[in-house]
């Protein structure tokens, strides 16, 4: 059972961290999604340059949001264009995806799903037990959160029809 977890207890659980962000807490979201597009998308991944942002601000089109809790806490953000959610859509629906509707909502925030609970597999295997919310999907560039203003690690992914970055704001517990 998921407890309920909301994006603004998660970035209040982060608020207060130093911006140093500890590579380990990393991979295992990066791993999660190689894999997990791999097998769902039929997709190779490659990994781009990694850098820090401190924003209230949404970095792309379309962001599904996930808020981590137990052994660490915090937030989890996968950003995209528009253009690249409806291939992700696509892929995972088997048919071509030209418009950004429920369904393809559902399909993104389904992947965002698969991804941030593969990474809490791996996270369980090094010792840290998370929970995990539902998914929220902020739809247009530059939305704003006013809990949202602290430092994320971004890794950009790319993909054949487009990239995708991970924002990662996650600490270990109390």
């Amino acid at each position: 059972m998921l407890a309920k977890v909301t994006v603004a207890e998660a970035a209040n659980a982060v608020a207060d961290a130093p911006d140093r962000i500890r590579l380990e807490l990393i991979a295992p979201f990066v791993e999660a999604a190689a894999r997990v597009l791999t097998q769902e998308c039929g997709e190779s991944v490659s990994k781009g340059q990694l850098f820090r942002v401190r924003s209230p601000q949404t970095s792309n089109e379309v962001s599904a949001l996930i808020a981590i809790t137990g052994g660490l806490g915090g937030l989890v953000i996968y950003t995209m264009s528009e253009a690249t959610a409806c291939g992700f859509a696509s892929r995972m629906m088997g048919e071509e995806v030209t418009e950004f509707d429920a369904m393809a909502q559902s399909a993104v925030a389904e992947l965002a799903n698969m991804i941030t609970g593969q990474a809490s597999i791996g996270l369980e295997r090094t010792g840290y037990s998370t929970d995990m919310s539902p998914p929220v999907l902020l739809i247009g560039h530059g939305a704003s959160i006013a809990t949202f203003n602290l430092t994320r690690l971004v890794v950009p992914l790319v993909v054949s029809f487009g990239e995708f970055a991970i924002d990662i704001s996650v600490k270990e517990s109390a």
